[in-house]
């Protein structure tokens, strides 16, 4: 009978025992029969094809088969963390994430290649060796634990104070509704079954609050703050809509509220849990209008941060964790994601993920997570995911066009045209009864609808802008001719989605009421604003004139009431003058104004003037200006418009395409037509490459 070395390899002594000083054991050995090497074969093959289809990390033991085996037949899919491996791989190179539990609210995510991962194939590597798994475990510190900086948490008195800022409980119950109605339109920040449970509970505890409760404390403040930014709105129509009105309440709640809770930001990220990325979202949704590319860009970047702390980039496969908790964890991530990569790509800056380094599902309906009115946002949340997806690919395609060689330029406008039709026929398809599309002002989400409708407009700008200034030339060649024609299709849906916006904002403001806070509509009808102004310059129509009138009359509703609003104000007046004095350039044309007399000449010339003489040499001193239509202290956009003409044009061109043509000697000098302050005059808003 043939003699086989059991678990070892080589002839006596093996070398593996030879190493370790350990003696040989040899058992007999049945011969193999016909149908067990037939066995042995089958079964071979079925590896090979069961890593094929899953991948060269799936493991073969029994239990994990079985798990694999019942998330396929639940449609949902195996991810093989990296400590599900065969002790027996020899590729300790290839590496996979992993996800494993701190709490029940906290996850640690350790990605591909990470040192967390390299020490546990080093583990595995020494339990092929012979050691013992206890032995293994035992000096493998990958099974300690997870160090959290606790020492560095925040005494409890800090927390502890929270409850002094809590209002009475109808107020608070008053700023949720508010919230949930006006302010979170189309992204998801907190699942209100549990947000109402929380709040409950912190209402009536009667323990001593720990850091523990950070996350929560913060989410439940940030919430009412932002409350207290939109709680106007619930007032009646008549109010509301007053142009200029200056009942609006008094923003100190909402301030106290945010200072108290910026206390608790050391701690939020020592902690590092689901909460803290609500409470980051929260803070950044705050101080989105009021600085949007400071602040707010830092806290959704912190957001950001403290998901993938978590893992939540990632596709989650946890049988132990509850379908709810993992659905919820895809909701918050792409809503930060949404909001940080829109934010980034809007103001010039990287993103801080890109679209390939996150797996994580797509939101679905689930039944524990819907609302309590029973009408779901969720159709439109994953639209607004899709179109932060497609400004992000514009992005790259449009910066890729500018600096591209000549001859690469038909493939990058061939992949402009694509998205433009893709994202033309997708909007198409979406849903005209309640969500997406339906813009009925008695349906139960119209201002998401509106909103969702701006951002698609935006992209639709944001793909147009740069081809605003290039002319259709004759006599071109075929392919010159179709970069043309391509180019004048993008420029008139510029125009066409900023004069949209425009309406919608009117529509608006006519229904429900325009927000004077809210980022969305405010951006979106700047970035119109400074299409039609730049479209104004090349080629002056009625509908322009027209459209620039009510946009500016619109924008000046939304900025109103706040004192945060000074630099807002200041962006209104800026293109008020730039209107104006283009207007009065073009008093000869055919579309110019009725013949004013000339005390009202006179009128309109004080009020410049009380802006300051257009001259960089006597520019008032900020400290001398003071009232509210003399903005010489407030950060303004004329440093950007001085020279808009000039910056508009760099930005617009692409090098080398045929049709783009030099700036026009009719437009205006920055002299002639803007004020002309410091660089470095910029508005709250932020101005950067954004819109």
């Amino acid at each position: 009978m043939p003699r086989r070395n059991v678990g070892h390899g080589g002839g006596p002594p093996c070398a593996r025992c030879q190493q370790y000083n350990r003696t040989c054991h040899f058992e007999e050995a049945e011969p193999k029969t016909t149908s067990a090497l037939a066995s042995e074969s089958s079964q071979r093959q079925m590896e090979r094809i069961i890593r094929h289809f899953l991948g060269d990390d799936v493991s073969f033991d029994p239990a994990r088969l079985e798990e694999t085996a019942d998330l396929l037949e639940s449609g949902r899919g195996p991810t093989t963390p990296p400590d599900t491996r065969g002790a027996d791989s020899e590729d300790p190179i290839s590496e996979s994430y992993s996800l494993e539990p701190v709490s029940t609210n906290t996850m640690h995510y350790s990605g591909e290649l990470s040192h967390w991962n390299f020490s546990k194939v080093i583990r595995r590597r020494l339990q092929s060796l012979g050691s013992s798994k206890q032995q293994s475990e035992g000096s493998d510190p990958t099974q300690g634990g997870f160090f959290r900086a606790t020492g560095l948490q925040s005494s409890s008195s800090c927390i502890a104070s929270s409850i002094n800022y809590f209002p009475p409980r109808n107020i608070a119950d008053f700023l949720t509704d508010t919230f949930l109605q006006q302010a979170q339109t189309n992204y998801f920040y907190f699942d209100e079954k549990t947000f109402r449970e929380k709040m409950d509970l912190y209402y009536s505890i009667d323990r001593p609050l720990v850091i523990d409760d950070a996350g929560w404390i913060c989410t439940l403040l940030m919430t009412w703050a932002v409350g207290t930014q939109f709680a106007y709105m619930q007032t009646a129509s008549t109010q509301r809509n007053t142009p200029f009105s200056e009942n609006i309440p008094d923003d100190r709640i909402g301030l106290e509220l945010y200072r108290f809770s910026c206390r608790l930001i050391p701690d939020l990220i020592t902690i590092a849990s689901v909460e803290t990325v609500q409470a980051f979202i929260l803070l950044g949704v705050y101080t989105l209008p009021i600085d949007t590319a400071g602040l707010a860009y830092t806290y959704y970047g912190l957001a950001i941060k403290m998901a993938i702390q978590n893992g939540m980039h990632r596709k989650l496969v946890a049988p132990t964790i509850p379908p709810a908790t993992v659905e919820w964890r895809n909701r918050l991530w792409w809503s930060a994601y949404s909001l940080e990569s829109r934010i980034s790509i809007l103001h010039g800056r990287p993103v801080s993920v890109s679209p390939s380094e996150t797996d994580a599902e797509m939101p679905i309906d689930h039944p524990a997570l819907r609302p309590a009115s029973g009408v779901s946002n969720l159709i439109n949340v994953t639209a607004t995911i899709h179109l932060t997806r497609q400004l992000g690919k514009l992005a790259q395609v449009i910066l890729r066009l500018r600096r591209c060689s000549r001859t690469r330029q038909d493939d990058y406008l061939h992949q402009l045209r694509g998205v433009r039709t893709e994202l033309s026929r997708w909007w198409e398809s979406l849903p005209t009864v309640v969500h997406c599309r339906d813009l009925s002002p008695s349906g139960p989400l119209f201002r998401c609808n509106v909103h969702l409708e701006l951002t698609y407009a935006t992209c639709t700008i944001y793909m147009g802008r740069p081809f605003i200034f290039s002319q259709k030339d004759q006599g071109q060649t075929a392919g010159a001719s179709d970069r043309s024609d391509l180019a004048q299709t993008l420029r008139a849906d510029c125009v066409q989605a900023a004069v949209r916006i425009i309406d919608l904002c009117q529509m608006l403001q006519d229904s429900v009421g325009l927000a004077r806070i809210s980022y969305t509509e405010f951006s979106s009808c700047r970035a119109a604003l400074l299409a039609l102004i730049a479209h104004r310059l090349t080629e002056p129509s009625e509908q322009t004139c027209t459209a620039l009138s009510r946009g500016m009359g619109l924008i000046r509703q939304i900025c109103v009431g706040l004192e945060s609003a000074r630099s807002e104000v200041a962006v209104i007046e800026a293109l008020e003058r730039a209107r104006r004095q283009l207007d009065q350039r073009g008093e000869n044309g055919p579309f110019a104004r009725p013949s004013e007399s000339e005390y009202d000449q006179f009128q309109q010339w004080a009020k410049l003037w009380r802006l300051g003489p257009f001259s960089e040499e006597i520019v008032p001193a900020a400290e001398d200006v003071s009232s509210p239509e003399n903005i010489g202290s407030v950060p303004s956009f004329d440093g950007f418009f001085s020279s808009f003409p000039q910056e508009l044009n760099a930005f617009a061109a692409i090098p080398g395409l045929e049709g783009n043509t030099a700036q026009p000697s009719t437009w205006p000098t920055a002299s002639e037509t803007f004020l002309t302050l410091p660089d470095d005059s910029y508005p709250m808003w932020g101005v950067g490459q954004g819109m």
